[in-house]
């Protein structure tokens, strides 16, 4: 085996070129959520060059490959999704964000580091597996998803359950610095209405201006005190919009809506955050007579954390140091990924890694190193033969 894992490696360093090509192509490859069609066929092509025969678009969108091994080992899902978020502002690039360029060892462009480079990583590991021959005890299966950007876990979810899979373990590779990461606070929308009293803005007396009854309310959440997770963090609250109506120069606003992004951690439920809301709610109305408000909450992407103890971070771990002469440290995301249906929901021990710095996920001049993605082909490939032998 050891010599088989040298020869993997010999492999993917040969291959380094065409890794970085292969990431090139895909940030060449618009693929904004809901847009994703092009990049799939893209990836599906690619794949099944490489020799990998069982490969197919399924009908979310998702391109999946399996690479079945001998039965009775277990079944390891490798997740990446292949949407990405809108450029954004075009001034804000130094450089054409489709263009792929090489910069000081930097490959920049949307979605280098969220996360294409881990989907070339991921398909070139399978690659020299195939090539070295490799014989699996267990199954390995690609699931390269639609829609992850839009939060809901749409893509991974129908890939899962429409897709029959039974994963012992799973692995995503959004960025992590080439670290593990345990997991990720989850996420509720959260929607606030204040309601006013129209008038003529020549007369706001004979009103009730919802806007200002909205500051009482954003005071109000400035002061929440919000729970923390040993491991995940504290929960935390952002308001992301406001809005009023009828939104006219001349009328005092009968109401007022913001919307907050709440991250989560193990212990929130959309009752318990609905129920806290509505007690700062009926405060502020014990104290002002006119403050009328109602709270309403949304779709629940749960937290996802797998503990320490699970038998394969430390197969990870160790598959990541024979390759980078370091012990990779163990980490959580900031934002939230697709662990949290596959952690959370389908119950599948999942972990993290892969190349990038997660602080350059949507920016401008977003951009992965080159050396890392190389890194991170072979600790993908040698995490395979580890736990799959």
């Amino acid at each position: 085996m050891f010599d088989t894992k040298d020869k993997v490696l010999r492999i993917l360093d040969e291959m380094g070129g065409e890794t970085v090509e292969l990431l090139r192509e895909l940030i060449r490859t618009p693929s904004v959520t809901g847009e994703e069609k092009q990049i799939a066929e893209m990836i599906a092509k690619k794949l099944g060059e490489s020799g990998l025969d069982d490969v197919g678009i399924d009908g979310a969108g998702n391109v999946i490959c399996k690479i079945m091994g001998s039965d009775g080992g277990p079944t390891l899902v490798y997740n990446g999704h292949i949407d990405t978020v809108p450029i954004g502002d075009m001034a804000l690039w130094e450089f054409d964000p489709f263009g792929a360029e090489i910069v000081d060892d930097k490959i920049i462009g949307r979605g280098a580091c969220d996360m294409k480079g881990s989907l070339a990583a991921m398909i070139m590991a399978a690659d020299a597996i195939r090539k070295a021959g490799v014989e699996l005890k267990g199954s390995l299966i690609l699931t390269m998803v639609v829609k992850e950007e839009n939060g809901v876990q749409e893509g991974t979810k129908y890939a899962i359950e429409e897709g029959c899979l039974r994963p012992d373990v799973a692995l995503i590779g959004e960025a992590t610095n080439l670290n593990v990461s345990l997991g990720s606070r989850g996420r509720i929308g959260v929607n606030i209405e204040v309601k006013g009293k129209s008038a003529h803005a020549s007369n706001p007396s004979r009103g009730i201006n919802a806007i200002i009854k909205m500051t009482e309310m954003i005071t109000a959440i400035a002061d929440m005190k919000l729970p923390a997770h040993e491991f995940l963090g504290t929960t935390t609250q952002a308001i992301t919009n406001i809005t009023c109506q009828p939104g006219q120069l001349n009328i005092v606003p009968s109401s007022c809506s913001i919307s907050i992004d709440r991250r989560i951690i193990p212990g929130d439920t959309l009752e318990k955050t609905k129920a806290e809301f509505q007690a700062v709610i009926d405060k502020l109305k014990s104290e002002d007579p006119e403050f009328n408000a109602e709270v309403e909450t949304g779709k629940l992407a749960p937290p996802a954390h797998t503990p320490p103890e699970e038998p394969a971070v430390k197969v990870l771990q160790d598959s990541a140091e024979q390759v980078m002469g370091r012990k990779p440290e163990l980490s959580k995301y900031i934002f939230g990924t697709d662990a949290c249906y596959l952690c959370a929901v389908a119950k599948i021990p999942t972990i993290g890694f892969g190349p990038g710095d997660e602080t350059n996920a949507h920016t401008a001049n977003d951009h992965i190193k080159i050396d890392d993605l190389v890194m991170a082909s072979k600790v993908y490939a040698l995490f395979v033969m580890n736990l799959l032998s």
